[in-house]
């Protein structure tokens, strides 16, 4: 019963991850507020490292919210190890927009 839970969180936690990116590919990027520049400004790698870096973010604050709610210790973990991933990501496209690799 536990291992099905663990699933069925998991799922969870992916498709909203999954959803978050599909809603940022789909606003525009000045009234979402998501970047500063314009996406036309943006070589279109640059915007998938970003929005690959936002959805592992809000998957593991989705995953540590649910472990949260029903007190699972390693749910929590999971969700906080996504988000520090996601942080290492922003990073990278940090320095890739810096040296101009986009």
């Amino acid at each position: 019963m536990n291992h099905q839970f663990r699933l069925l969180r998991q799922l969870a936690s992916t498709c909203l991850g999954l959803v978050f990116s599909l809603l940022l590919l789909a606003a525009p990027a000045q009234a979402s507020g998501a970047f500063s520049l314009s996406a036309s400004a943006l070589p279109v790698a640059a915007i998938a490292g970003r929005l690959k870096a936002d959805a592992k973010d809000f998957e593991g604050k989705t995953q540590e919210s649910i472990g949260n709610v029903i007190g699972s210790q390693g749910d929590r973990i999971a969700g906080k190890a996504k988000q520090a991933e996601a942080k290492v990501r922003n990073a990278v496209e940090d320095v890739k927009d810096k040296a101009g690799m986009g």
